[in-house]
């Protein structure tokens, strides 16, 4: 490879790291809503209880129960993540670390200047926690079969990942 394409080269990837960083923070504040049903060899009667019990201790309040009492929705506020927001600053501080650096070696003008782009990395922990905190609602159909119950949850995919895993499975 010519050394003439050093730079330019390492300049792209730079920017492609850079567009990369700015989806994977827009991904990170993405609903994502999914539908899972589960057959669960308990009554009615003793799982509803056992579920309402659940989603009150997670935050979520009840919102609306359907004329027969099957389907449920309950709704709560999503807190955004310190952990999630610090590790987003840590990658931009990298990322912006990393172009300031391509960018003083195809311009040594510029000398220090690109490194003020440091300064922009407050924004993406500041995305994330104001797209991360809001109102998410669950849908929860209880359907009595025989010896058991039907579950249907419409949920974000972590909460249905959870419930299965604490409530269903236990």
């Amino acid at each position: 490879m010519s050394s003439d394409l050093i730079y330019p080269s390492t300049l792209l990837l730079t920017s492609l790291l850079a567009i990369g960083f700015v989806f994977f923070i827009r991904a990170s504040t993405k609903e994502r809503i999914e539908t899972k049903e589960w057959f669960i060899t308990q009554p009615l009667a003793e799982l509803a209880p056992r579920l309402k019990q659940y989603f009150q201790q997670r935050g979520y309040r009840l919102h609306a129960v359907s004329a027969d009492g099957t389907e449920v929705t309950f709704r709560g506020q999503v807190a955004a993540s310190p952990w999630m927001a610090a590790f987003l600053f840590a990658l931009a501080v990298a990322a912006t670390t990393a172009i300031a650096l391509v960018l003083t070696a195809l311009f040594p003008n510029w000398g220090i200047l690109a490194f003020g782009l440091i300064g922009l990395t407050p924004i993406a922990p500041w995305f994330y926690w104001r797209g991360a905190q809001r109102l998410e609602t669950v849908k929860l159909s209880l359907q009595p079969h025989g010896i058991g119950t039907q579950v249907t949850l419409e949920g974000h995919r972590d909460e249905l990942i959870t419930l299965e895993d604490t409530v269903l499975r236990a």
